[in-house]
């Protein structure tokens, strides 16, 4: 598997919808997931 991916974890979401981190940040990755532990909550 090749590509760059990316673990989201319940931090970045956060930052993320408070817009302290650019959503253009998500654009450098070809893939994007979210953590198990992150989901449950």
């Amino acid at each position: 598997m090749n590509g760059n991916r990316a673990l989201l974890d319940s931090n970045i979401i956060i930052y993320l919808s408070k817009r302290e981190v650019p959503l253009s940040f998500l654009d450098q990755f070809d893939e994007h997931y979210i953590s198990v532990i992150t989901y449950m909550v």
